[in-house]
Order: C-alpha cells, then structure tokens, then sequence
C-alpha cells in the first residue's frame, strides 16, 4: 500500500488520528491502521536492488572493517622532506615581515633605548612638570 491508499483506507474507516489524515506521517498511520483493524500493509522496497557482492559494496564493507579497528587513516600522507613542511616545522622560529633597516633614525632610536633599558639607566614615565610656587 502506498501512502494515498493508506490514508484513503484511514477515511474510509472513520478513524481518528491527532491531526488530518494528510499531516500524519505514514508510519504513524500504518501503526494506527495495524493496532485497530489488523490491516497488514505490504510495505515495497523501492528503487533498484542492491548487490553485496559488487565492488562498491565491497569496499565500503572494508572500509567499516578498518575503520572499526582504527586502522583507518584519512587524507593524504604527510611527505617530512617537502619545502612546506620544512617551512612550516620553522614557522615560530623565523621571524616575521621585512628585515629592519639598521641605518633608519627609528631603529638607532629603538637600539638606543634597548641599549640603556638594559643598563638601568632608562628613565621611565614622564617628566615631572616644575612646581610653581
């Protein structure tokens, strides 16, 4: 029977169901029609049947077998001497951006304040304004 047939059958009986007859799904229905008038509906497989013994099936039955024992592993290999991965096992190490000119004033200046930051003679803070009295 398919769901056209059900529902006509649901109908035709009288039977009450929650919401129309159309809204219901078609499980709930064939349970309905099954618990109060033992209809047996004749439920038919659709589409084309399927071959355990084709290659795809097989596959895919290896597939759940490995995957099951954990031997399954997903996507490509990692190759350790390629450019990229060299790259990218420096990634923290190299730094970053252009190289700094050691020539400009700003990195003389920044060099300057280093240099004195770490010698303990850089003042820190702003200036105290004189007090006017």
């Amino acid at each position: 029977m398919n769901r056209i047939e059900i529902i006509s059958k649901i109908k035709e009986l009288g039977l009450e169901t929650e919401r129309p007859a159309h809204q219901c799904k078609t499980t709930y229905l064939e349970e309905l029609l099954n618990a109060n008038f033992s209809v047996t509906i004749e439920v038919v497989k659709r589409g084309r049947p399927a071959d355990p013994n084709s290659a795809a099936y097989k596959r895919k039955a290896d597939l759940e077998a490995r995957r099951a024992a954990g031997e399954l592993k997903r996507g490509r290999p990692i190759e350790s001497t390629s450019e990229r991965q060299i790259r990218l096992s420096l990634m923290g190490t190299l730094p970053l951006g252009r190289k700094p000119n050691p020539e400009s004033i700003a990195y003389k200046r920044k060099a300057d304040l280093e240099a004195r930051r770490a010698a303990g003679t850089l003042k820190r803070g702003r200036p105290a304004l004189p007090k006017a009295e």
